[in-house]
């Protein structure tokens, strides 16, 4: 099966729903050239936010940046960064700083996960890449960003991707794990930023994937639908997590959606 990796088109949630819900914010998305990250900065531009993100590979960044002008004709502005390395979030931070960028909305979208190995077989190179990739960088960042919110008064909004499997196993110890404590930095991240009025929430999702035509796979195990999710859902469900308009009270929240699939209490192989 091929699967998308082609940049989607137009959501239209801002228009369907007649309102704008991040008309002038600025948001900052890790990885956000394709799949989930790709959707969650259209769907954030179809609701009038600027939006800054963060890629690997500069010919993608240069694509999605046209792609966000030309079709939702908000700001946009891509950066050549990984989160899992100190100093590309040190530039990160000081090229934003340097174009007078105020963070009002951050989203940690980066995740890898590498190929299951038993536990002997495992190499410090391989935590070291999982937990820099999936939590130190991501936590690092955060810091950086809500350091910034609370010297100018930003009542901002950080939002983890996470995955159900913070909860179920998958047969990845690595990647279970790395998620496990996303589930955590959530909870006491929000404690420690509600005196300033910044929410801290994630998503947790099951098994986000589609066809090069925007068709979900069959799966019996999701049992809402029968299949897995489409990555559109997911920007929405951030969309949820970024507007004051719906989560003013909402922190310290992990948002599962997973088509069902955790009532059945199994793992994914």
């Amino acid at each position: 099966m091929k699967i998308n990796k082609k940049v989607l088109s137009r959501s239209g949630t801002a228009n369907e729903n007649g309102r704008q819900l991040l008309i002038g914010k600025n948001v900052l998305i890790t990885g956000a050239c394709s799949n989930i990250g790709l959707c969650i900065a259209q769907e954030a531009a179809s609701h009038g936010a600027n939006i800054y993100f963060t890629d690997i590979k500069e010919t993608k960044i240069k694509d999605l940046e046209r792609q966000l002008g030309d079709d939702f004709q908000v700001k946009s502005r891509g950066f050549v960064s990984d989160v899992s390395q100190t100093h590309d979030n040190d530039r990160l931070i000081g090229q934003l700083s340097e174009s007078n960028v105020d963070i009002d909305i951050l989203v940690n979208n980066v995740g890898i996960k590498l190929p299951n190995l038993p536990v002997s077989d495992i190499k410090m190179k391989d935590f070291e890449k999982i937990f820099r990739t999936n939590v130190f960088g991501p936590l690092y960042l955060t810091g950086l960003i809500t350091h910034l919110m609370v010297q100018k008064n930003i009542q901002g909004s950080i939002i983890f991707l996470s995955s159900i499997h913070q909860w179920v196993k998958f047969r990845n110890v690595l990647y279970s794990s790395s998620k496990a404590s996303i589930g955590m930095i959530v909870k006491e991240l929000a404690s420690d930023l509600v005196r300033d009025g910044i929410r801290v929430n994630a998503i947790a999702p099951g098994w986000v994937i589609e066809d090069d035509k925007g068709r979900t796979l069959k799966s019996r195990d999701r049992v809402l639908h029968k299949s897995s999710i489409n990555p559109k859902y997911i920007a929405r469900a951030a969309i949820y997590l970024a507007s004051e308009h719906y989560s003013r009270f909402t922190t310290g929240t992990v948002l599962k959606i997973d088509g069902g699939f955790t009532l059945n209490t199994g793992s994914e192989k």
